[in-house]
């Protein structure tokens, strides 16, 4: 499904070149569920944009089922986006100002689905992730836990064949952090293809494989 190799990314500051990325190649299969561990600084958040076709490398090959994404236009970039991958973040990234329902139906919105065909459909996702009930609520009136599943099922409401996961527990206390993880199992066990990106070791290890990056080089599997 995801195939890098040997993708570089340089960024310039002034009169200094700094190498996000150096020389990564990388993998990961339909169904995986694979994790990227590594220290703030390391590259990890520029190869979580790059995976999200957000970011493009300077160097190297990038397919995502079968798409040669360095050639891709912006039109078909944010096609992709849109239908492929869902994105899950630390800060959950929910519009105050709209409750769970609305939240979770928007991109279905984006993709030109109706107000009450896109609702009929996140109404459904809320209930996958234990949030009946919660339908009406603005993210202010829900813990971070439950926010974090409001915006799992936001990624999940379009189907996409991959869920990129950055830091999904970084702003949770370790019990609702747990129980995110025990969703994200779940989801793959069903069959959803998940990359997690965090610096937590001990989170990275919940995944069924687990890489290292530092200095902007991916190492071996840390198990």
């Amino acid at each position: 499904m995801i195939h890098m190799k040997e993708i570089s990314k340089t960024y310039v500051m002034g009169d200094t070149e700094i190498k996000a990325l150096d020389n990564i190649s990388f993998n990961v299969e339909k169904g995986e569920f694979v994790s990227i561990v590594g220290p703030s600084g390391s590259g990890k958040s520029t190869l979580m944009n790059i995976l999200g076709c957000l970011d493009v490398p300077d160097k190297g090959e990038y397919l995502l089922s079968g798409i040669d994404i360095n050639n891709s236009t912006d039109r078909q970039l944010a096609y992709i986006r849109n239908h492929k991958i869902g994105f899950v973040f630390q800060n959950f990234n929910l519009l105050s100002k709209l409750n769970a329902l609305e939240n979770v139906a928007i991109p279905l919105m984006y993709r030109g689905l109706s107000a009450k065909k896109s609702k009929q459909l996140a109404y459904q996702y809320l209930e996958k992730v234990g949030l009946s009930g919660r339908e009406k609520h603005t993210p202010r009136e829900l813990s971070g836990g439950q926010q974090q599943r409001v915006a799992i099922a936001r990624a999940l409401v379009c189907e996409p064949e991959i869920i990129l996961a950055d830091e999904p527990t970084g702003a949770l206390d370790q019990k609702t952090g747990r129980e995110t993880i025990d969703l994200l199992k779940e989801l793959n066990r069903k069959g959803q293809t998940i990359v997690l990106i965090t610096h937590d070791p001990t989170v990275a290890k919940q995944a069924e494989r687990c890489v290292s990056i530092v200095d902007g080089k991916l190492s071996d599997e840390l198990r």
